[in-house]
């Protein structure tokens, strides 16, 4: 927690700031998220287009691996497996296609951060969120060139 009390002696660069553990992981996660939120609708466009075929969001998640790499250099990431990571294959919802994609996510020295999940809807944008490290990859999730 940061605070100050009346009477506390000045800041200066001396003084390093130091966030509550819980609250830093918390905006880490949302940094990466919101890093990989903007990396993919760059490459993949504000909105995929509505009437995608299976076939083309499996291509396209594999497009949407290309600049993650400057990601983790940037952040010092490590994913695992590597982004976008893997999935349960396409799925049919109403007359929509998607696509669920997560991997795992460490710091350099391998600290758990947290689960990234990448989804891709026929007809929206782009999502990308990180959940905590607790959360689990599914059993039997596999590669998205799997299944072409």
């Amino acid at each position: 927690m940061i605070g100050w009390r009346v009477g506390d002696p000045p800041r200066t660069s001396e003084h390093i700031l130091r966030m509550d553990p819980t609250l830093d992981l918390e905006r880490r996660r949302l940094l990466i998220s919101a890093a990989l939120t903007a990396q993919a609708r760059r490459r993949l466009g504000s909105s995929l287009a509505a009437n995608l075929s299976v076939g083309k969001l499996l291509d396209l998640a594999c497009g949407v691996s290309e600049g993650a790499g400057t990601i983790e250099r940037a952040y010092r990431l490590r994913f695992d497996p590597p982004y976008p990571g893997v999935t349960a294959g396409p799925q049919s919802v109403g007359r929509t296609n998607r696509l669920m994609l997560a991997c795992s996510v460490r710091d350099r020295v391998g600290t758990p951060l947290g689960v990234v999940f990448t989804t891709l809807i026929a007809g929206r944008p782009p999502q990308v969120s990180v959940a905590p490290a607790g959360a689990s990859i599914p059993e039997g999730w596999r590669s998205p060139g799997d299944f072409h």
